[in-house]
Parts: C-alpha cells; sequence; structure tokens
C-alpha cells in the first residue's frame, strides 16, 4: 500500500502565500532538457495485481521525484463499482484506455510512446505491462524535449477556488505541429477497497485522476517552432465530489503535460497548489474507520479528521450513534495546527437487536465553538451488518458452478483464522483469487455448470466468516452463468447466498448467539456501576435495586472494539493496568444485555 503523502512534500514546490506569475515569460525555462515521463496507469479496485503495479510506480516515484508524471485511471471491468463500494472513475478512461489497446490490467502508457518489443498487445500499441514499466520509463527520460512546461497555481481548501498559470517554451521544433496542451486535477491518499491490498476498504489509491480541466481534447497550440512562448491562466472551482467520492483540496495535484494531437507525451510536469483557507474554524470529517461486517453486539469505530481552518483547532463537538437508536456526545478538546490531522477512537455503542442492516452515523461541528462554514463535510455513515446467528454447528453449502467452475474456492474459517471447512480449487485459495492461474485439471477443481451439496460440521459456538474466491475476479454469476452459493441449515433456506461478486466474497455469520431478548426487565433497570469515572486501578462494584441476580456474566470492550475482559458474579471487573479511555460493559443476566458506559482515568 502507498504511504500517506504529506503536506509538505505536497507543497515543497512553491512558496506559501507566493502571488502567481500573470505575463511574460518568468517561470518556464528556456534551455533543452530530456523529456519527464507521463505515466499513465489502468487498472481498478478489483484487479488482484494493481498493488504490484502500485509499488512499482512508488519505486519510481521515489528515485525520480518529481521527474516523473503519475496518472491512475480506474476503469474497465475491475473498476465497475459493486454493493456500496465507490465509483474511482472517471469520464477519460475509457477513451484512453482504447487508445492504449491494452489487453490486461494493470496496464501503463509512458508518454503515449510505442516500445518495440515492450508491447502489451499488438505491435504498435502504446500499452505497457507491470514488468516493463522501469524500462519503459528509462528510455524516456533519455529522450530530449522539445518544449519545456512551468505551472503555479493556489487553491482556497474553503471554496475549492482553484488559479492556474503556466508557461511554455519551444526549445526545438515539434515534429508533428498538431500541439496539445492537457491539464488534470489528480487526487492522492483516496481511501477505498483494492483486492490485493489487505486493508480491506481502507486502502491509499494514489494519483487518481479526477478531471481534465481542458477536456478531452486539450488546448490546442498554434505555434511550435523553435523560442515558440505562450502562457495560460485558469480559474475553476472545483466540485466537493466526482461520482460521489469526495474530493480533498488538501490532497489535489495538477498534471500538465503536451501531447502530438492528443498521442505522442513531448513532455509534462506535476504541480501542488499552495493551500490556503478562507476561514479561522473549520473542521473536516475525513474519513470513518470501522468494519462492515461484525458478529458482536457492540459497534465501534475510530475518527479521522482535519483542521482545514487558519487558526488552531482546540474544540469541537462529536455526535455519534446508529440509526434508530440513541445518538451519543462527546466534546473533544486538544490542539490541532491548520492541516493539521487528529484520530480518535469513539466510545463503543450497543447493537440494535434484531437489526441485519445498520448505518453508523457521525456529525463533526462547532469547530472552536464556531459555526462551520463547510458543513457539508462534517458528516459521514458508514453500513454495517450484524452476522446472522444460528443455534446449529450442523450446515450446508450449496452451490451451482457457472461455465468456469474450476475458477471457484470457499472456506469456512473462525474468528482466529483457523479453516475448518472448505473446497473447489486448490491453486486459487493459495493465490486469494483474482489471479488467472487456475485451470480444470487443478487439485480439488469443481466441474462446471454444476450443483455442489456439501455438508459442514462446526467444532462449536462463535464467530465465523464464509470466504469465497474466484480465480478471475468475475465471481459465479452473472457473466458466464447464474451460478449461486447459499449457506444454509440442512434443508432450509440459506442465511447467507451470493454470487455476484469479483475475487472475493465474504460474509460473517455466529453459531448460537448469546442474546437474543430486547426488553431489560424493571428490576434491573436502575443498577448502576460505581465508581465512573474511575480512577485506574480502584475496585468497580455493582448497586442492584434488588438482591442481586444469582448468577450473571461481564463483557468489557475497549473503544477500538478489542475485547479486554469477560467474567461473572465471582469476578467482577477489575481496572488494574486498564489504559485510561473509555470503555463498553456489557452485563448478561437472565438473558437480556445491560450496557454501560465505562470512563478510565490515569
Amino acid at each position: 500500500m502507498f504511504q500517506f503523502l504529506r503536506l509538505q512534500t505536497l507543497v515543497s514546490i512553491f512558496v506559501l502565500g507566493a502571488p502567481l506569475a500573470t505575463m511574460g515569460q518568468t517561470i518556464v525555462g528556456t534551455q533543452p532538457t530530456n523529456k519527464r515521463p507521463v505515466l499513465e496507469q489502468f487498472g481498478g479496485i478489483y484487479c488482484v495485481y494493481c498493488p504490484h503495479g502500485h509499488e512499482i510506480i512508488q519505486e519510481l516515484e521515489e528515485a525520480l521525484g518529481d521527474r516523473i508524471v503519475l496518472l491512475n485511471y480506474q476503469v474497465g471491468p475491475y473498476a465497475n463499482p459493486l454493493g456500496n463500494d465507490p465509483d474511482l472513475g472517471s469520464d477519460y478512461g475509457e477513451m484512453l484506455q482504447t487508445q492504449s489497446q491494452l489487453s490486461g490490467y494493470p496496464a501503463a502508457t509512458i508518454n503515449r510512446h510505442n516500445f518495440p518489443g515492450l508491447e502489451q498487445n499488438l505491435p504498435g500499441s502504446t500499452a505497457v505491462g507491470r514488468a516493463d514499466w522501469t524500462e519503459a520509463v528509462s528510455e524516456i527520460l533519455q529522450q530530449p524535449a522539445p518544449v519545456n512546461i512551468a505551472a503555479q497555481a493556489s487553491l482556497n481548501i474553503t471554496t475549492h477556488q482553484l488559479d492556474i498559470y503556466l508557461e511554455y517554451y519551444y526549445t526545438a521544433p515539434a515534429a508533428n505541429p498538431a500541439n496539445r496542451l492537457h491539464v488534470g486535477i489528480t487526487q492522492n491518499n483516496v481511501l477505498a477497497p483494492q483486492h490485493g491490498g489487505n486493508v480491506g476498504n481502507y486502502y491509499l489509491h494514489q494519483h487518481l485522476l479526477r478531471e481534465f480541466i481542458t477536456g478531452p481534447e486539450g488546448h490546442i497550440i498554434s505555434n511550435t517552432g523553435t523560442g515558440a512562448y505562450g502562457s495560460l491562466t485558469y480559474s475553476v472551482t472545483l466540485p466537493n465530489d466526482y461520482r460521489g467520492v469526495w474530493l480533498d483540496p488538501v490532497n489535489v495535484e495538477l498534471v500538465v503535460f503536451i501531447t502530438e494531437n492528443g498521442q505522442e507525451v513531448l513532455n509534462g510536469i506535476s504541480a501542488c497548489p499552495t493551500l490556503n483557507s478562507a476561514v479561522g474554524n473549520d473542521v473536516n470529517l475525513l474519513a470513518i474507520i470501522a468494519d462492515s461486517d461484525i458478529c458482536d453486539d457492540v459497534f465501534g469505530a475510530e475518527i479521522l479528521f482535519r483542521n482545514d481552518g487558519n487558526q488552531p483547532l482546540t474544540s469541537c463537538q462529536i455526535r455519534y450513534g446508529i440509526a434508530g437508536g440513541e445518538s451519543n456526545e462527546l466534546a473533544w478538546t486538544g490542539e490541532l495546527l491548520p492541516l493539521a490531522e487528529a484520530q480518535l477512537n469513539l466510545p463503543l455503542v450497543a447493537t440494535l437487536p434484531g437489526m441485519a442492516s445498520n448505518d453508523y452515523f457521525i456529525e463533526i461541528t462547532n469547530p472552536n465553538t464556531a459555526t462551520d462554514p463547510t458543513d457539508y463535510n462534517n458528516a459521514r455513515t458508514h453500513h454495517f451488518t450484524l452476522a446472522p446467528q444460528v443455534n446449529t454447528t450442523e450446515l450446508e453449502l450449496a452451490i451451482r458452478t457457472d461455465q468456469y467452475g474450476y475458477e471457484l474456492y470457499w472456506e469456512i474459517i473462525d474468528a482466529a483464522g483457523t479453516i475448518h471447512a472448505s473446497g473447489g480449487n486448490l491453486v486459487v485459495a493459495a493465490t486469494n483469487g483474482g489471479a488467472q492461474l487456475a485451470a480444470p485439471g487443478d487439485p480439488g477443481a469443481y466441474p462446471s455448470q454444476s450443483y455442489i451439496l456439501v455438508p459442514i460440521s462446526l467444532p462449536g459456538a462463535g464467530c465465523y466468516q464464509l470466504r469465497v474466491y474466484d480465480d478471475y475476479a468475475d465471481g459465479l454469476c452473472c457473466l458466464y452463468g447464474n451460478g449461486f452459493y447459499r449457506l444454509r441449515l440442512p434443508g432450509e433456506q440459506p442465511f447467507l447466498e451470493g454470487g455476484s461478486f469479483g475475487a472475493l466474497a465474504t460474509h460473517y455469520f455466529a453459531v448460537d448467539g448469546a442474546v437474543t431478548a430486547t426488553v431489560v426487565p424493571n428490576t434491573y433497570q436502575d443498577l448502576v456501576i460505581f465508581p465512573n469515572p474511575v480512577r485506574a486501578g480502584a475496585p468497580l462494584q455493582f448497586s442492584w435495586p434488588t438482591p442481586p441476580p444469582p448468577a450473571f456474566s461481564w463483557r468489557l470492550h475497549a473503544a477500538s472494539g478489542q475485547l479486554v475482559a469477560t467474567g461473572n458474579q465471582e469476578k467482577l471487573p477489575a481496572t488494574q493496568g486498564l489504559p485510561a479511555g473509555y470503555y463498553l460493559l456489557t452485563l448478561l443476566v437472565d438473558n437480556h444485555r445491560l450496557n454501560f458506559s465505562l470512563v478510565v482515568q490515569p
């Protein structure tokens, strides 16, 4: 996974607050230089080999710095979002991948140049496979550039007003005088899923193309002879989002390059705008980091927020909870300098019994007790599901394979990752899906277009996960047949099922779910836990309104969701060694659940 690009790296080209040049040749060089490689990558969030391509790109970026220009197009079948996954695509990827004549993903063009012997597809095409990117980049670095480019820009992170000034100068005549200038907007550090990235929904996508402000054709340059000079100014207001994916102005980057009529890239640059804020107090909720599928009866989340004001952020209000349940309030205090970020684990909340599908909400407001001027980035929701619960360890999995049954592998694992049941192609098991290496003769491979019923016996109660892999990353349905998988009690309706997915589908389920009652008797409603807050090391006590029940059990969770301790009426919670922070104490009494927020002080 890419490393997070820090602000000082992004803005080091320009001096904060420097005015834009407005007239005459002032920022572009006039001496001949070699070309900068412009690497345009094509991939998608379901492309299992794309993270390896990202690693190659990161190595090139670390070695070359600003001598390489990078763009990332999410396009093709591996980029089409499924379910609640985000759409990271743009209006330009399809056109450019067609132009490249690529034959697989990930692929890239380097200066849209043809490299004989390195073509991913037909001779004369420009797409290059990832194994040859470094060689192609090295070749471009040795070529003289007929034109130099320079740019500077400023971006107001409050209003999204972007002002760009750029210049170009031809040190030699262009071989093809039909030249076009292209100005693109890319974004770094976009949190989204990525198959093969091993971080679930929280992979950081870099150099993601959001828009070409010069459109698909670019700006026509009329004079391309030696000594030809030109300057252009652009002033645009960037939207709050592209295709529902928020635009974060702090992570915006500019790419500028000149082509021969949209094909051969003569030279290019990348630059990051000087950032400024129009307001003193502005807080931005960047992300909710949490599970999407849980077995437990409590839910926890971590938030990432940033000070987008031009004054230090010392306080804000946070409202959070599960839609349909209680709303909780938390006052945050601290000190965040402008554009600094903070992470915060919120206290756990009890899930809503009987609600399989849930939306967890967070709203962050009142920066420094002031009204936030950009309320569109103050609230987010996170969808999660409660795992279905069954009361038996004896199950069965029904499978209908598609026309390529040998591409399938499945397994059921417990919370520790131990496999308790599995079936299908063992080659796919070893590659985690999407590798496109499976064959009909592989060990364990299922026949095509067949119905398979597998009895399953699990060792006992607990949280389990069904994982279904597909070698071609196109699932079981519906391109090559109407396949499916259905997990159920023998002879009954399925409690988990699917068929349309990419390289991997995952589902949690619980065996012998513990608590089902939803109404807490009045006998227990006045129970008090004290002292609360409690200092670490001090004993906790329960004050029951009636004689205590003869038996009860309890669980203590940290704010991160981690189970810290369990016990019963003979062993009450101990606070020795507990780090200061928020905890959730859950009591299970007569099949009823009682939840208490607990604060441990140092």
